[in-house]
């Protein structure tokens, strides 16, 4: 017999410097974990949770990764990137399980392709780094400590202020919806609207269906996914891909520690008090927003490997437009993005060239094409939309001090309606409030810098990198969306700006010696934070009072005191011997804007104490509504369908013209129903500003629904109860007295099968 020598098997850490690498990362799990055991989740589920990301998410995405393209030379970027592979991956098999009722087995998508590459000598290679290219220890530390900051903003502040039901007194109204969507996806492909059974979801679900996975292959509650263990790791993930994205744009590897820190920066202030609303783009109450960034970053950076830095491998095709689709199919903003960052480099090239080259055609032509399938197919909830130059300044604070205009979103005219009103003072004080939204935005504006550098306006990568930001601001700045989804646009962005940003700051930093180097950082640093917190230090002083013009000055002493010290700074750095890193000043300064006013606006609300728990007369929540709703979850099959006056919020009377975005249902119970909250269904949002109300209080879509569960609950007789089992496939009734009469004469018509409080639940039997 012959014997065949086999290689000798490395051990997986080679050296005590890829052991000073690996430990690091231990400080965010162990932040993570008791983060999360603060919050009352079991250990067994964190640790369930855990092994599932890490093996059946991460370890097949790395792997397809480095088949389909290559390994980016360490573990930490392909972990980033990989990852989102490993979500795309695990997004095609939960489709390809659900879609003919398998789910229960889809643990067996990602085992099988790791025993794949056990088993396929060609592809066991892939198991390991074939030529390591690690990054700095600093590069380490810098990420850890961002996603440090992070997970214990989320961990300690977003979790600890938004208690998963039944626990809290209140719930955010959107987590309750992103449930329902959530146990939706658990169960069917295409999915249902489980606000009126039978319609379908027009919505981007992407997000919540990556959570549906997790609940099929974990059999963890959906409540415990979505509200304490999906986030964290996801927006680990977003900071290594964010990183990846700067270092492949400036080829300096501490850029991407760069652009981390200014993600992270803005979570210091959930530590301080989670009241403050930072609209960050690492958000637990917007998972979309969270999931559709991290997938569209990816794609960036598939993008720019392929169109500029020479890729010639055909599947990084797969991953580029695979990663896009995903994330076009979680935020309807990401692949315009996409496309006008790929648009605009390539009428670069054209204008320079007088050619384009074939691949920017292809990649166009194929985002268009995915941008335009998501577009019909899962990116829903833009109804009501319309355009109307600079519409998101009316959702700014003090723009109804400064302009005396109090027109809603999504109504008002081509023009924002202080600009058009023919009042000087309106004018000016819409200025100054738009001057304000500038600077608050300045994570995502500082990217256009690259236009200032000769070098980088003549490379097409910085053309890609301003096309992404100019459709995001362009989205921003035009679009006039009922709720103000138009801050998605520029929120998509930042990673673009950050990478823009760092390309910058690493051509300056090249100016300088190495012996400078540590002093200039730090008198940066040092200048940059002294100017941001004594600017957000008088901005949350202001309390606008007086008439007009004096509510003008106030609100715009903050954009004054930057203006000035901005001069300032300006005139003395002429002065000193680094006169040729003002930018670098400039740009420090900017990234700093979010993190130190967010972090004092959290010191200046409720004198710095951090609230203790969501808590609104609005969304409130009964602990019988609640407990009536986990009964039902246990006590019911996945497919039946509850007829429920729940479709209201506050708790009361149902009437007409009430906030339709009551999830109780539909959200808790994770059961359809016959008719719950339609505010954010497309019919209802096509009516913003009918009869002068906002799209939640309009009537709804289905009245012949809301009629008859109105007559079953409140006036039933037995031709009612059978017409909603027989035409409408009503098995169980949800009766809340706290929102109407409930009929005694169901106890009667019906089968009484649970009762608590002031909730009943009855079943109609054939």
């Amino acid at each position: 017999m012959t014997t065949v020598d086999m290689p000798p098997i490395r051990p997986l850490v080679r050296s005590p410097v890829a052991v000073a690498r690996l430990w690091p990362w231990s400080v965010p799990l162990v932040v993570a974990v008791v983060g999360l055991l603060t919050v009352n989740v079991p250990f067994g589920s964190i640790a369930l949770y855990t092994l599932y990301f890490a093996g059946c998410v991460v370890l097949p995405g790395v792997l397809l990764l480095r088949a389909l393209w290559r390994t980016t030379g360490n573990w930490p970027e392909d972990v980033g990137l990989g990852a989102v592979v490993g979500i795309t991956h695990q997004m095609a098999g939960w489709a390809l399980f659900t879609l003919v009722g398998a789910q229960s087995w889809l643990v067996l998508w990602p085992l099988l392709l790791l025993a794949a590459f056990a088993a396929v000598p060609r592809l066991r290679g892939h198991w390991r780094i074939g030529e390591p290219k690690p990054l700095p220890i600093l590069w380490t530390w810098g990420l850890v400590a961002a996603a440090t900051i992070t997970v214990a903003g989320a961990a300690f502040g977003v979790y600890a202020y938004h208690p998963m039901p039944p626990d809290g007194t209140a719930y955010y109204p959107d987590l309750l919806y992103h449930l329902s969507m959530v146990n939706e996806l658990t169960r069917s492909v295409p999915p249902e609207l489980t606000q009126a059974a039978g319609q379908s979801l027009d919505y981007h679900w992407f997000a919540n269906a990556d959570m549906a996975a997790a609940v099929d292959i974990t059999k963890l509650s959906p409540i415990v996914v979505l509200y304490r263990l999906w986030l964290i790791p996801l927006v680990v993930i977003t900071l290594l891909v964010c990183a990846t994205l700067a270092r492949t744009v400036s080829r300096a590897w501490w850029t991407g520690v760069l652009a981390a820190a200014a993600l992270a920066g803005p979570q210091l202030g959930l530590l301080v008090d989670t009241k403050v609303d930072l609209s960050p783009p690492l958000s637990l109450v917007s998972p979309s927003q969270t999931f559709g960034m991290l997938a569209g970053t990816a794609a960036a950076v598939f993008l720019v490997e392929l169109l500029f830095r020479g890729a010639r491998s055909k599947t990084l095709w797969v991953l580029a437009i695979a990663t896009a689709l995903v994330g076009g199919g979680s935020k309807p903003t990401i692949l315009p993005i996409l496309v006008g960052a790929v648009g605009l480099s390539a009428l670069y090239l054209f204008a320079r060239d007088r050619r384009l080259p074939a691949r920017f055609i292809a990649a166009g032509a194929l985002l268009l094409a995915s941008g335009v399938g998501t577009m019909v197919s899962v990116a829903g909830s833009t109804s009501g939309s319309g355009l109307q130059l600079l519409a998101v300044v009316k959702l700014q604070a003090g723009y109804r001090a400064a302009t005396r205009d109090a027109t809603p979103g999504g109504m008002g005219g081509l023009i924002l309606p202080a600009l058009s009103s023919g009042r000087l003072l309106s004018i000016v004080g819409a200025l100054v409030v738009f001057g304000l939204l500038l600077v608050g935005q300045a994570t995502a504006l500082v990217g256009y810098g690259v236009l200032g550098r000769r070098q980088l306006r003549r490379d097409p990568l910085g053309w890609f990198l301003l096309g992404g930001l100019i459709a995001g601001w362009a989205g921003y700045l035009l679009v006039d969306h009922p709720s103000a989804s138009e801050s998605y646009f520029v929120r998509s962005v930042v990673p673009f700006s950050l990478a823009a940003v760092g390309w910058m700051a690493a051509g300056w930093m090249r100016q300088v010696d190495d012996r400078r180097r540590a002093a200039v950082t730090v008198a940066v640093l040092g200048v940059g934070l002294a100017v941001v917190y004594s600017g957000a230090l008088l901005g949350t002083r202001i309390r606008p009072r007086g008439d007009q013009l004096d509510r003008i000055v106030l609100v715009a002493l903050p954009l004054f005191a930057v203006l000035t010290v901005t001069v300032v700074l300006v005139l003395l750095w002429r002065r000193l011997p680094w006169s040729g890193l003002g930018g670098l000043v400039a740009v420090v300064t900017v990234l700093a804007v979010p993190t130190v006013s967010t972090f004092v606006l959290s010191l200046q609300v409720n004198g710095g104490k951090q609230a203790q728990t969501f808590s609104s007369p609005q969304w409130r929540v009964h602990p019988d509504e609640a407990a009536a709703a986990l009964w039902l979850a246990k006590n019911s099959d996945p497919d039946d369908i509850v007829a429920a006056n729940t479709y209201c919020r506050p708790a009361g009377p149902q009437r007409p013209g009430c906030d339709a975005r009551g999830y109780i249902v539909s959200g808790i119970a994770g059961r359809r129903t016959l008719i719950e909250g339609w505010a954010y269904t497309q019919q209802a949002m096509a009516r913003q500003g009918v009869g002068g109300k906002r799209y939640t209080q309009q009537p709804s879509p289905w009245p012949d629904r809301v009629a008859i569960t109105n007559q079953a609950l409140y006036e039933p007789t037995p031709l009612v109860l059978q017409r909603l089992r027989n035409q409408y496939g009503v098995r169980l009734l949800y009766g809340d007295l706290h929102d109407g009469p409930v009929s005694p004469e169901l106890d009667r018509l019906a089968v009484r099968r649970h009762s608590v409080g002031m909730i009943r639940i009855y079943e109609l039997t054939r």
